[in-house]
């Protein structure tokens, strides 16, 4: 048989195109967790999800949570370790912001040429990781929009730059929102204190208890607005993630604020939507711990023996411990920019598999309104207008 998308030549019990890697169809009916039920017009056997990097998914709407053989995430994990040359082409989209923030970290050591060159360099860096975040969020559309998307096409682009913002501003603007309970919480903390300071310096004092039911009282509140912002952060974080899932599957621009679909769909699996936005940055986030402990340490001592030799006035001295320091400090930037686009392409695949199981009706609303000019996507309205 032949490679229904490159046409090359494959084995029929072959999963995956040796040339291009989309899966076989065949294996796909073969794969399906309901291959033993018999179809009927009710009844709806979706085929298994796209696990190649380009390749179309057919939507498995209607069907049970219970019928799927892997979870949204660890499905969006296979995805990325087990298809051909995906993990390859997800390591290139994670090293692109890193390897520039390596490099023009680096750079300052050179004075003056360098410095500009450091900090254009980071400026860069910041926007290949928004290309990053776009790039996941088009991968983990290719799921519910049933088709994929180029697997060559070039990272950094206006469009992924442009998803890649709206995400980040998007969650940035829920971030806030959560924040304010934990604010209130520090500005009664802050009000607290100081009434008390000053009429302890006006000479009206209170007796022992009282004080110490009053700081018991003040700290329990702020206590209780951390928690309070954590939830929020926690949930608020999971809407903003599904929101902009929603935008980029039914590709309106004006889907950001039909708040009400996207909390229909929040609402029927928070636990599946739990392990698709949050899980990923919390398992990235413990191993990028580890490492920057390792790497902080190395730096704490570098930035010791530069101290050092400022101080006694050694520049030759001073210049040579830089180079250890500015290592160490771009060292850290490399995981901290590679953590970040890997959590987002993981997390947005499995987005992609929970938008698709969960919330398919978000694929043909408003199929005349304005359509956002997301690769491989077409509108009826983009035509007509």
């Amino acid at each position: 048989m032949y490679c229904n998308k490159c046409g090359s030549p494959m084995a029929e019990t072959a999963r995956f195109c040796p040339r291009c890697g989309a899966l076989n169809p065949r294996a796909a009916q073969a794969d399906s967790p309901v291959q033993n039920a018999a179809p009927t017009a009710s009844t709806p056997v979706p085929e298994a999800g796209s696990t190649a990097w380009s390749s179309p998914s057919v939507a498995s709407a209607g069907m049970p949570s219970g019928a799927y053989q892997k979870g949204c995430l660890a499905q969006a994990f296979d995805d990325i370790t087990k298809v051909p040359a995906a993990f390859q082409r997800v390591l290139k989209i994670a090293f692109v912001p890193g390897i520039i923030a390596v490099i023009s970290t680096i750079a300052f050591i050179i004075p003056v040429v360098g410095w500009a060159v450091g900090v254009i360099g980071l400026v860069l860096s910041g926007l290949a990781s928004l290309c990053a975040v776009g790039y996941a969020i088009e991968w983990g559309r290719a799921l519910p929009r049933g088709r994929g998307f180029e697997e060559n096409a070039p990272l950094l682009r206006t469009s992924l730059l442009s998803l890649g913002f709206f995400s980040n501003a998007l969650n940035g603007l829920f971030v806030v929102l959560s924040s304010v309970p934990l604010i209130i919480g520090i500005v009664f903390f802050l009000f607290t204190v100081g009434t008390g300071a000053t009429a302890s310096i006006l000479g009206y004092g209170v007796s022992r208890s009282m004080a110490n039911f009053v700081s018991g009282f003040v700290m329990l509140v702020l206590v209780v607005a951390v928690i309070i912002s954590i939830v929020l952060s926690v949930l608020l974080t999971m809407f903003s993630d599904a929101t902009v899932m929603h935008m980029a599957v039914s590709g309106r621009v004006e889907s950001t604020f039909s708040l009400g679909k996207v909390f229909a769909a929040y609402k029927r699996e928070p636990g599946k939507l739990f392990c698709a936005s949050i899980l990923p940055g919390i398992i990235v986030g413990i191993v990028q711990f580890i490492v920057d402990l390792i790497l902080g340490a190395f730096a704490s001592g570098a930035l010791g023996v530069w101290l050092q030799r400022n101080t006694f006035g050694d520049s030759f001295g001073a210049f040579i411990a830089l180079i250890p320091l500015l290592v160490s400090v771009a060292l850290l930037l490399f995981v901290t920019m590679c953590s970040g686009a890997f959590t987002s392409v993981l997390k947005f695949r499995a987005l992609g598999y929970w938008a698709e199981r969960y919330a398919p009706a978000w694929l043909h609303e408003g199929d005349d309104d304005f359509a956002l000019p997301l690769s491989g996507m077409t509108s009826a309205s983009s035509t007509s207008r």
